[in-house]
């Protein structure tokens, strides 16, 4: 569940809609003074502060395929160095032919060399751009593998709290970002910036030689440059990082307007133009911020390549000057003009490469900051105590949410015995669902100790915890895939292939003959997404008991388990429910008097504590809040259905 609702996160369900800006939860915060925690994606103006996210994205590239990065450097090495002797040989070339036409009688066994060489050269070039082709797909199949794969298994183990807290929610979406591709962008950059310095620095060797004028002239042009494009680098991540809570609401309302679940309720209230308009305010911002940086660069890029040429096209005039006057040879004319045009061209993409990887680690860093989050709670409990007796004891318990000040539970005591059924019941706000929360263990509290079989949650461990547990949850999972498998989902490891359990449990929640209807029965594929039946809310929520029942567990816990059922869908549940708790802790989480039946002792919840314990009867007869509730109930039935009729 943590994984699934961690990388959905983002997307709002409902049509709350607002204008793109702060999170309440954020504003909340600052209102009471909470200290943010510092944002984990901003980036620094100096370049050595993004080094040791370099080296970490360099690590885990050699770690998943060390083989392909060393044939992929030795390659971009051979191919930097190779233009400059493509360059000699050209020289040597032309020179051994103009001797060759100035003496007749000369052996042609020098320029058949220089002929040979080019050839070779010619067919390594060819041979190792295509071979380099082929290493760096190798190599971007392996990382996105590698990465896609590590970041599921790191969300899987992290805390619920984590995905609940919604300071966190810029980083998850930053992290969702196609971090796979930048990472391997980020490779792909980096190695061409190695081949094209290479290239750069062989061929102002070569041209130095002809004339070491190159020396003077080449340096401050490609510095300025490099400066230039890494502050355009930077600032195109900066708007990228600003934009990111704007990002989710474009995405919010792409899904409002697009999703089987709101799509009729916009048509119906005529909201589409006003979700579309602020759509598309959002874009439009995004499309002149992104003309800026784009004409930016085009200004920059183009002011530098010209620079360049006029410096270095004075030096081509001095050489030819010094070629006619006999002090230089034609080969040093014909290399100085091929290899200064290669030249700009590897300065510039050597610089763009660089500046263009070092941008991709200001991204990487997003990826960096999300594995290292470790989980606060899965790691610590070891203990694997049998709890099969199912007692139950919140021990003096107060919890706020994450980014809060105010606390959901204050100070709360309840004990449950081993084979109760309890209900609880409040107000929306009381704090009825975070209890369940807490004796799943997706929180820890602040204070005090959930206790189950005289245990600390905080001692067990969390697998096992959950192996003993069956539960029905407010936003329950409606998977895709086969009717049986959503079943089989309760107990994985001994219901996947059993298909008399998985059968046995659907006729417990009263399924089996709506499942058999159906042309390809519990081979059936759920969900409107990858094929063509679903199931109303009722039945997907019976779905979701039988898997809460699919286990051998000794606590039951149900918070709001009827509320998409019908009062007849909600009474052959409840039956079935009462037959299959037997003998199991039960926590019932309900707004509903009717499914009290099924509850030994009823718990009244109002702001974060218990103000009330007891029978149905004991209750009424104080007079206290759940008399007050249960008269508001009593009240809408008709006269032929209140409890003191005679029917």
């Amino acid at each position: 569940t943590s994984l699934v609702r961690g990388l959905a996160a983002g997307q709002t369900g409902g049509l709350q809609v607002t204008e793109p800006g702060r999170s309440r939860a954020e504003s909340r915060d600052r209102q009471k003074g909470t200290q943010m925690p510092p944002d984990t994606g901003v980036y620094s103006d100096k370049l050595r502060a993004i080094l040791p996210t370099a080296r970490w994205a360099l690590r885990l590239i050699w770690s998943t395929s060390p083989g392909i990065l060393i044939g992929l450097v030795t390659l971009v090495v051979v191919l930097g160095v190779l233009p400059a002797g493509q360059a000699l040989t050209v020289r040597g070339l032309v020179d051994a032919a103009v001797l060759a036409l100035g003496t007749p009688d000369i052996s042609f066994s020098a320029l058949r060399v220089w002929l040979g060489l080019a050839f070779t050269l010619a067919v390594v070039e060819a041979v190792g751009l295509k071979l380099q082709v082929y290493l760096g797909s190798r190599l971007n199949d392996e990382l996105n593998l590698r990465i896609n794969t590590d970041l599921l298994d790191h969300s899987a183990r992290l805390d619920v709290a984590f995905f609940e807290d919604p300071r966190q929610r810029d980083l998850i979406a930053r992290t969702r970002q196609n971090t796979a591709g930048q990472l391997v962008q980020f490779t792909t950059q980096f190695l061409r910036a190695i081949m094209n310095m290479f290239r750069s620095v062989s061929l102002v060797s070569v041209l130095a030689y002809i004339d070491p004028l190159v020396l003077l002239v080449v340096p401050p042009f490609a510095i300025p440059f490099l400066g230039f494009q890494w502050k355009l680098a930077r600032d195109r991540y900066a708007e990228q990082h600003k934009r990111t809570t704007k990002l989710r609401w474009t995405s919010y309302f792409v899904g409002v307007m697009t999703g089987s679940g709101s799509v009729g309720e916009v048509k119906l209230l005529g909201i589409g133009p006003l979700l579309m308009r602020r759509y598309r305010e959002l874009m439009e911002e995004f499309r002149l911020r992104d003309r800026r940086l784009h004409l930016r660069n085009l200004v920059g890029g183009s002011t530098a390549a010209v620079l360049v040429i006029v410096a270095v096209f004075a030096i081509f005039v001095r050489v030819a000057y010094r070629a006619v006057q006999g002090g230089a040879s034609l080969g040093d004319l014909a290399v100085f003009a091929g290899a200064t045009a290669r030249l700009r061209m590897a300065i510039d993409q050597a610089i763009v490469a660089l500046t263009s990887s070092a941008e991709q680690v200001l991204f990487i860093s997003n990826l960096e900051k999300f594995m290292q989050v470790e989980p606060r709670i899965a790691t610590r409990g070891i203990l694997t105590p049998p709890l099969d007796r199912g007692s139950i004891e919140f021990r003096n318990v107060t919890f706020a949410y994450p980014g809060s000040r105010e606390p959901v539970l204050r100070d709360l005591s309840l004990q449950i015995d081993p084979g109760e059924t309890l209900a609880i019941v409040g107000e929306n706000g009381a704090g009825k669902s975070t209890l369940v929360k807490l004796l799943a263990r997706f929180y820890d509290p602040d204070q005090g100790s959930v206790l189950v079989d005289g245990v600390d949650l905080k001692d067990v461990s969390i697998e096992h915890l959950h192996r003993r547990m069956g539960l029905v949850l407010q936003t329950f999972g409606r998977y895709e895939t086969t009717v049986a498998e959503n079943i089989a989902y309760g107990n994985v490891d001994d219901l996947l292939d059993d298909p008399v359990q998985v059968a046995e449990l659907a006729r417990a929640v009263g399924l089996h003959e709506k499942i058999e209807s159906l042309e390809e029965g519990y081979e059936t594929h759920l969900g409107r997404m990858f094929g063509a039946v679903t199931f109303s809310g009722g039945q997907w929520q019976r779905i979701a008991a039988a898997r809460a029942l699919a286990r051998d567990a000794s606590l039951l816990v149900l918070d709001e388990p009827t509320s998409n059922l019908d009062a007849i869908g909600e009474h052959e549940l409840f039956t079935s429910f009462s037959k299959l708790a037997r003998g199991r802790t039960t926590l019932l989480v309900s707004h509903r008097f009717t499914t009290l039946s099924m509850a030994d002792r009823i718990a009244v919840m109002a702001e974060g504590r218990i103000v009330e314990l007891g029978t149905h009867e004991e209750l009424c007869a104080e007079g206290g809040v759940y008399a007050t509730l249960y008269g508001f109930y009593e009240q809408l039935l008709p006269d032929n259905r209140r409890p003191n009729q005679s029917s």
